[in-house]
């Protein structure tokens, strides 16, 4: 896809980034949880302890714009665990994931390997881009997930 840029976003640009993430993960991740995991993963997308988390360098989310348009998001937690890879559904499969993830790995340049917590939807997406599995699928606080890894 042409005119994609993708950068880190400013504190002013991550409610429309959480509501990406929201909006994505309630129509493609949701109606595979159950109803605990549905609630604690959308407590954690709570627009403060974001706010906190990215102000004190424990969190920093990415975004990749089409023609000036925030079209899909990331989070990586102290430069070694992707947390958060979201894109609307209209652009999924044209390389928003993959510049996303790009700029997620040149921020983790100084660690030996990244980390991810991909769920069923998303495991794909990780094997095609040189993430291997560490264990079977893991539900925790009702969260499903396959732990992955990357070495950089």
């Amino acid at each position: 896809m042409r005119n994609l840029h993708t950068r880190i976003l400013t504190e002013k640009e991550l409610p429309e980034a959480l509501t990406i993430c929201r909006e994505v993960f309630m129509q493609f991740e949701a109606p595979e949880y159950p109803p605990e995991g549905v609630r604690n993963f959308l407590d954690f997308l709570e627009p403060e302890s974001i706010r906190r988390m990215v102000s004190g360098g424990l969190l920093i989310f990415v975004g990749t714009f089409h023609d000036g348009k925030l079209v899909g998001t990331g989070a990586v937690r102290e430069r070694k665990h992707l947390c958060l890879l979201f894109v609307k559904e209209k652009y999924q499969r044209q390389g928003v994931g993959s510049a996303l993830l790009e700029k997620i790995l040149r921020l983790c340049r100084k660690t030996e390997t990244i980390t991810v917590h991909a769920s069923p939807y998303g495991v794909p997406f990780y094997l095609a881009r040189g993430f291997v599995p560490l264990s079977e699928e893991q539900c925790r606080d009702g969260i499903r997930f396959i732990p992955m890894e990357r070495t950089l």
